[in-house]
């Protein structure tokens, strides 16, 4: 059976990971060179968005070394009925952790590691990887090969669709993150970018005013965009009330929708700050 891993920036909980039976390895998050935590394990979304109040400069992320990665490698592969290991990994564009891994598979081979180790990357962060992750682990658990499970992968990556609105781009400017988004004035402009991840970058698709318009306008794209019936991830950075008021607006276009709520983590939450809400979903 193939085992399933991936990054912390997927935004799954331990709880989640355990029950899909998949392996995630820890991004850091430094606040100095000897202040830093592993991301869900040490740090988790609500204590960075209280400690962004008051940093005077943005965090620093940092994705598993060579080590660790051989190490989770290695503790995956002798889980019992393992026979392959798939990594998928967060945006190549965003994130050094793909090719660390493949570097570290090399390593591997060269040492004699039996269990074949495929690399995926997901092009995604987030929501949208987490719903790659699972799909991942379902064709898994189906007893499909790592080459088979890549294929439905790559036909299902296309329909994935992940759509946001921030409150402020302030910190995606700063972190250096802004990705293809053209309306970085868009805080002078009092204007907020809908925002999509696609290819690896988020990019804008369009401008509104004010913030709840641009949530506004992403329930729309729910409704225009969306399989019904489906999975449909709710994501927000230390907005849960306004998130539960949005689940109930998808519900009322779809009620046969399965709302999962929850936080934009560490990795991400960095560059979005407080005041992002999104959603991820597979989409026509």
């Amino acid at each position: 059976m193939v085992h399933i891993l991936t990054n912390s920036a997927c935004d799954l909980t331990s709880q989640q990971a355990k029950e899909l039976g998949i392996t995630i390895i820890s991004d850091f998050i430094a606040f100095s060179p000897t202040e830093q935590y592993r991301n869900n394990i040490e740090i988790d979304p609500p204590t960075l968005y209280h400690r962004l109040a008051d940093c005077a400069e943005l965090p620093k992320t940092a994705h598993p070394n060579l080590d660790q990665f051989m190490q989770a490698f290695r503790v995956a592969a002798a889980v019992p009925g393992c026979t392959e290991l798939l990594y998928i990994s967060l945006t190549s564009k965003m994130s050094g952790s793909c090719n660390t891994a493949r570097s570290t598979v090399k390593l591997l081979e060269e040492q004699g590691f039996s269990t074949p180790v495929t690399v995926y990357d997901s092009q995604q962060v987030s929501y949208g990887l987490a719903v790659l992750v699972k799909e991942a682990a379902r064709l898994a658990a189906q007893g499909l090969t790592a080459a088979r499970i890549v294929e439905k992968l790559e036909e299902l990556r296309p329909h994935v669709g992940v759509y946001f609105a921030m409150e402020s781009l302030a910190n995606a400017r700063k972190g250096g993150r802004a990705g293809a988004i053209r309306v970085l004035a868009a805080d002078l402009l009092k204007v907020k970018p809908i925002l999509v991840f696609r290819d690896g970058l988020v990019s804008d698709i369009g401008i509104v005013r004010g913030f709840d318009r641009a949530v506004d306008r992403v329930v729309d794209l729910y409704r225009e965009k969306a399989v019904y019936g489906g999975e449909v991830y709710l994501f927000h950075a230390d907005r849960e009330e306004l998130a539960q008021q949005v689940a109930g607006r998808i519900l009322a276009i779809d009620p046969a929708a399965k709302i999962t709520i929850g936080w934009v983590g560490a990795v991400i939450g960095i560059y979005t700050g407080a005041g992002c809400l999104g959603l991820a979903f597979l989409q026509k």
